[in-house]
């Protein structure tokens, strides 16, 4: 990740369609990362160059919870929020997902012992006279 942002921001200080929009990249705490640019257009530019540096890398593109560019004084900033794992409304749904379709097996028992016996050993029959 450290390594798809790094190089996000030396193609954006490079290229030629970014020169003069002040477009910038950079960490925002340790699970943020902030886009700055003079325009929308070019804030959502930078993101997508550091979505295909993502790509490369064989990162996944749901771990990016970006939200919508939004003036702030004269620029245009994005926020992107990193995420970990699943949210615990998504593991619900999930999980009632699972329980309507999969429905648990039911198990069988005959009177007060299951119906599968354990083994016995060969020494054990022998004594017992049961063979």
């Amino acid at each position: 990740m450290d390594n798809a942002l790094s190089r996000a921001a030396r193609e954006i200080a490079t290229r030629f369609d970014f020169k003069g929009t002040g477009a910038s990249i950079e960490w925002k705490g340790e699970q943020a990362i902030e886009i700055v640019a003079s325009a929308d257009d070019r804030a959502s530019a930078v993101l997508s160059v550091f979505r295909d540096k993502l790509i490369k890398r064989d990162q996944s593109l749901k771990i990016l919870d970006a939200s919508e560019p939004r003036q702030s004084g004269r620029v245009s900033k994005i926020d992107i929020v990193l995420k970990e794992g699943i949210t615990t409304e998504d593991a619900k749904k999930i999980s009632k997902l699972i329980r309507t379709r999969a429905p648990r097996a039911s198990r069988r028992r005959s009177g007060a012992t299951s119906s599968a016996s354990p083994r016995r050993s060969a020494t054990t029959c022998r004594q017992s006279g049961r063979w």
